[in-house]
């Protein structure tokens, strides 16, 4: 672990780290430079460090969110990482001196856990469970609760649109058929354009107040868009019925990677039979493809055997699922205690607050 250096990775970084994560099969856009930069305008601000060999070879690299919690302390996430070399000889000790200083600079931010969950490979054999091992003897512990989908689907984006849509479901094959036979236009948009910016949240914003769930502001939308636009990792899909928005999707690539974000439809008269969520993902595979994207992540769907599953995910991991694709399962989230006081008190009042909403759902 001596012949391991991390160090705080500054402005003049940017391009060595991603270069990384876009070599490394497990990462995606929640290590990339541009996620870190587009949640600064969110209020989670990024502390991102790099570890170098002995050589100064670059061999891994961490990024984590700061989120601020009451009595001026914190908690630091790190969405999909650490990201390292995990097949190279030091590979432990790399991740080994990614932790400690993680949590070294997370005690200085006073932060009271560091949640960690790194990805498993999407492209090698299923690594999850030595991921978890390899986090365990490092002395973390999973956490009560996975703050990404623990499963998802990758699907292979390998030949043209035929082969592609071959993998697909024959369901999902006949709706992105009648899409297009309804009139569903598609446009497939890689700059931070501000009109097809706001289009999608729209249907982004419609979408979440018929789910229930929260959604980021214009404003992230736009900051990730602007980070993403030189590098050629921003996508935005947009289905239209004549001049009526009718469906959205935003993806992101990583390298050969790509992971589908956020997507969603608007319900009305005119789109009810047009299904335009199957028209604008058909054009979005083709448009990754096209551009050598490989695999396509469709991010997170509902599994039965994760405890905390949400069962409002199965109408749209049902639509994700007829898209094939290989199923995934990560490691999870796990913590890195830093005070263990505040932990105890924070762990105490997670478990209290699990068994308000078991007695309620009596």
């Amino acid at each position: 672990m001596n012949d391991v250096v991390v160090q705080r990775a500054t402005g003049e970084s940017r391009s060595i780290w991603d270069a990384f994560v876009a070599a490394r099969p497990e990462a995606d856009i929640l290590q990339a430079w541009a996620w870190g930069e587009a949640m600064r305008v969110a209020g989670q601000p990024p502390l991102r460090l790099l570890a170098r060999d002995v050589d100064g070879r670059l061999c891994g690299l961490v990024q984590a969110l700061v989120r601020r919690t009451s009595f001026g302390r914190s908690v630091l996430y790190a969405g999909h990482g650490p990201v390292w070399d995990r097949a190279a000889g030091d590979g432990a000790a790399v991740l080994v001196a990614l932790l400690a200083a993680l949590r070294s600079a997370a005690r200085e931010r006073g932060a009271i856990v560091v949640k960690v969950d790194p990805a498993a490979s999407r492209e090698e054999p299923d690594d999850a469970a030595a991921i978890a091992t390899a986090l365990m003897r490092a002395g973390l512990r999973p956490a009560r609760h996975d703050l990404q989908a623990r499963t998802t689907t990758i699907v292979d984006l390998a030949g043209g649109p035929e082969a592609i849509a071959r993998r697909w479901t024959p369901e999902a094959r006949n709706l992105a058929r009648r899409s297009a036979r309804e009139g569903v236009a598609v446009e497939i948009v890689r700059s931070a354009e501000p009109a097809a910016i706001a289009a999608a949240h729209e249907v982004l914003a419609a979408t979440g107040a018929r789910g229930g769930f929260r959604i980021h502001d214009a404003a992230f939308l736009e900051r990730l868009a602007a980070e993403l636009e030189s590098s050629g990792g921003w996508y935005v899909g947009i289905g239209r019925l004549g001049d009526r928005t009718a469906g959205a999707m935003i993806v992101a690539r990583t390298g050969n990677r790509a992971a589908y974000l956020y997507g969603g439809s608007l319900r009305h008269d005119t789109n009810r039979h047009a299904n335009p969520g199957y028209g604008v993902m058909a054009a979005m595979m083709s448009a990754l493809a096209a551009d050598g994207v490989r695999w396509l992540d469709l991010w997170g769907v509902y599994d039965p055997r994760d405890p905390e599953a949400d069962p409002t995910w199965m109408g749209f991991s049902a639509f994700k699922r007829r898209f094939g694709g290989r199923v995934l399962r990560h490691p999870g989230t796990f913590d890195l205690v830093v005070s263990p006081s505040w932990y105890a008190l924070r762990d105490l009042r997670e478990r209290l607050r699990a068994g308000q909403l078991r007695r309620r759902a009596r």
